[in-house]
């Protein structure tokens, strides 16, 4: 007999044939190749996602970009981090007793992202854990509202969102050059790079 429950990559081909459409329409070659990008960094973490066991496609495309896409900024930005693994310990600690919102954020997350997260090598998974915890530890009453709502893809769209604010800031701070520091402090710049440009 046959196998009727296609494999998660086979669900990321038909994810990403479901979006040719929206690629066609692309104004550039480079923007058509970006698009195809995002797709294999996805790829990378094929068995990994497949463990999440998350119906919505889409979510574990996006979430596989973004954890790529910050490993990929933190190595350009040349984070370093001693004992990685006891900074997550307090920062997980000083979270639950410090920042109930963010602790229910944080949990509601996790949870959800179990398979993906515990399936990761260490290095992968301290750097997951890292991510969860910036993303987690924004203002308290951003925390409550996510989690006052009743269903869970409004969570993971304000993940989401949490996340690209975060790569943002590290992409801001990439830019930002020593001389230009006080003057950056000073005056509103526009920054006109994005995360491809860092692919």
């Amino acid at each position: 007999m046959g196998r009727t429950i296609p494999s998660f990559r086979q669900l990321l081909e038909i994810e990403k044939l479901d979006w040719s459409a929206f690629k066609k329409l692309l104004p550039t070659k480079k923007d058509k190749q970006v698009f195809d990008e995002i797709f294999e960094n996805a790829k990378l973490y094929t068995c990994y996602l497949g463990n999440a066991s998350n119906p919505i496609v889409l979510e574990s495309v996006i979430m596989g970009v973004i954890f790529h896409n910050y490993k990929q900024l933190l190595q350009v930005s040349k984070e370093e981090d001693k004992s990685i693994e006891d900074s997550l310990k307090k920062e997980i600690i000083s979270l639950i007793n410090n920042k109930p919102e963010c602790k229910i954020l944080f949990y509601r997350f996790s949870k959800k992202w179990h398979g993906f997260l515990y399936t990761l090598h260490k290095e992968d998974r301290e750097s997951l854990m890292k991510m969860i915890l910036g993303i987690c530890s924004h203002d308290e009453c951003v925390c409550d509202i996510i989690n006052t709502q009743d269903f869970q893809s409004p969570i993971d769209y304000y993940f989401f969102l949490f996340a690209i604010i975060q790569q943002q800031k590290l992409i801001n701070k990439l830019n930002k050059k020593p001389e230009d520091a006080e003057i950056i402090s000073t005056t509103t710049t526009t920054i006109n790079r994005s995360l491809s440009d860092y692919m």
